[in-house]
């Protein structure tokens, strides 16, 4: 029936065609010129073509609701009617895949839960940092109290309040007088803050006794190394963020290169260390208890607020048990332009004095630079590679100006909270992690028997230990993926969905569209000659 309609289709334009030759020929000016024809003829000549190829189009399509526009056996009404519901439809359709655009470029990522069963021995042991309550060994500060000078003119008191300098940061600004007598102390003995503050922390082997790493008795000192933090010097393990590390020179060849793993779940497959607080070397300490604080933090993270943080006190045993959480991106995420995936791996930003760029670090980076805008100088808890000035003395109240920087989470604002809630940007440029480890931990505790160690080799008449375990508290853990949230084949099914949906719309239909308005007129042409 088709082919019969399009027959009678071109025989109309045969006869047409025909009638106008014929006039041609009996009335010269009627002959057809068609440099001589007007715009408006032309005009008419076109939207008739198009008109007619358009109603062929409507008659053969497999688009929904197209042949009703034409067909000759319903009324006009009808006719209207279904020319209304068609041209709502594409109308419809458009906004749909217009708004479907729009949330794939304002989502452009998404991480969902991979794997609630992920194993953990493919996730790195976190590094955990053991800080002594007590800042200043009280029998080193008694051995440098009689061996540093005094200027003349000062008393020798003054030495036990340059000694609680090194307590920073100190809540209270310190008078520029009193400053620079410990300037004064400092030139006469040849010594710096930073060193200073070295000479007076407790040391990590009088503090770690006894260490126990995946159910073998392993050396202290090749575990746990010394390092500067914010909370004055701590000791680190599993510790790799550092541009150096601080392992004595004998047995830094047996420190792996990458963070340790554990293969198995509970405390004896984990760390387990005795801590002794030295309560009888107090000298210096903001707590009004004897423990240390426990940082755990991600192995190539700076240790500061954002690690998990608890508490260990004398004469508990502690059991900390660490619920790991692990995230990665795809590689479509990592091909993907930096201003829309909003996030940066590890090895895309260099830091300094650290090894591995994380948000984390980026942050701490970016609150040290304002330090050194703020004061012209770093605090001494930071890698220098000799380019900077290291604070000392005399910069002790700009330091301690500084602390706002490091209890803000929006540093570099200050502002109301309804602005900073408006900002859209990341603080100090610090793109999110791509990929991370993230440690949640939660911790029981009980009293220690003191007895056990009562009769071991090796033990002392110290009551106040602590026993600390810190293990995986399950063989499987949580795993996200990062991934882009509409590729190009996603795209062509969501789009292609919301046009089948609504008119029936697919590749083919497409392709008769083209059809009808191109190659269709020229096989015509071709077969009218």
């Amino acid at each position: 029936m088709a082919f019969k309609k399009r027959r009678i289709f071109d025989l109309r334009q045969v006869q047409a065609a025909q009638q106008l030759a014929a006039s041609s020929r009996t009335d010269p000016s009627k002959r057809s010129n068609p440099h001589s024809l007007k715009p408006i003829h032309r005009f008419r000549q076109f939207g008739e073509w198009f008109s007619d190829n358009m109603r062929n189009y409507c008659q053969t399509t497999s688009l929904h609701g197209f042949s009703y526009i034409t067909r000759q056996d319903i009324s006009r009404n009808e006719r209207l009617f279904w020319l209304i519901v068609v041209i709502l439809s594409i109308i419809t359709s458009i906004v749909l895949v217009v708004v479907s655009w729009q949330w794939a470029r304002q989502t452009p990522t998404v991480t969902v839960i991979e794997s609630s069963h992920f194993p953990t021995w493919n996730i790195p042991f976190p590094a955990v940092t053991i800080c002594n309550f007590n800042k200043i060994s009280k029998l080193k500060a008694i051995n440098l109290l009689q061996q540093m000078q005094v200027p003349a003119g000062v008393n020798r008191s003054e030495l036990h309040s340059l000694f609680n300098l090194t307590l920073l940061p100190v809540d209270n600004m310190i008078s520029n007088s009193s400053l620079q007598i410990y300037d004064r102390i400092l030139k006469l003995n040849n010594i710096t803050l930073t060193t200073l503050t070295s000479q007076l922390s407790p040391d990590c082997i009088d503090m770690i006794s006894s260490c126990i790493w995946k159910g073998i008795n392993t050396r202290c000192d090749s575990l746990f190394q010394r390092i500067e933090t914010m909370e004055g010097q701590c000791c680190s393990f599993n510790y790799f963020g550092g541009v150096t590390n601080n392992f004595p020179e004998k047995i830094a060849y047996q420190v792996p290169k990458r963070p340790y793993r554990v293969t198995g779940c509970g405390y004896p497959t984990g760390l387990t260390v005795l801590l002794s607080p030295m309560a009888s070397d107090y000298y210096g300490t903001f707590f009004s208890g004897y423990g240390f604080q426990l940082l755990l933090h991600d192995a190539y993270n700076f240790p500061d607020e954002n690690s998990e943080t608890k508490v260990v006190t004398s004469t508990r045993e502690s059991f900390v048990r660490i619920n790991p959480e692990s995230t990665y991106a795809t590689n479509d995420i990592r091909r993907m332009d930096l201003s829309l995936r909003n996030c940066l791996f590890g090895s895309e930003r260099e830091m300094h004095g650290l090894k591995r760029y994380s948000f984390i670090n980026c942050m701490f980076e970016c609150r040290v630079f304002m330090i050194l805008g703020l004061c012209g100088c770093i605090p001494p808890y930071v890698h220098n590679n000799g380019s900077f000035k290291v604070c000392d003395v005399l910069d002790a109240n700009c330091m301690i100006q500084g602390k706002r920087l490091f209890s803000h989470a929006l540093a570099n604002l200050n502002l109301s909270l309804s602005i900073v809630r408006e900002t859209s940007s990341f603080p100090c440029g610090c793109l999110p992690d791509c990929q991370s480890n993230h440690y949640v931990s939660e911790s029981t505790m009980g009293r220690l028997d003191v007895s056990y160690f009562a009769n071991r080799p090796g033990s002392s008449n110290d009551t106040d230990r602590i026993l600390l375990h810190v293990f995986f508290s399950d063989l499987m853990s949580t795993r996200y993926r990062t991934d882009i949230f509409q590729n190009w084949l996603s795209a062509l099914a969501s789009f292609g969905g919301l046009l089948g949906l609504i008119m029936g719309f697919s590749i083919v239909t497409a392709f008769e569209f083209l059809y009808f308005l191109t190659f269709r007129p020229i096989f015509n042409y071709i077969n009218r000659d």
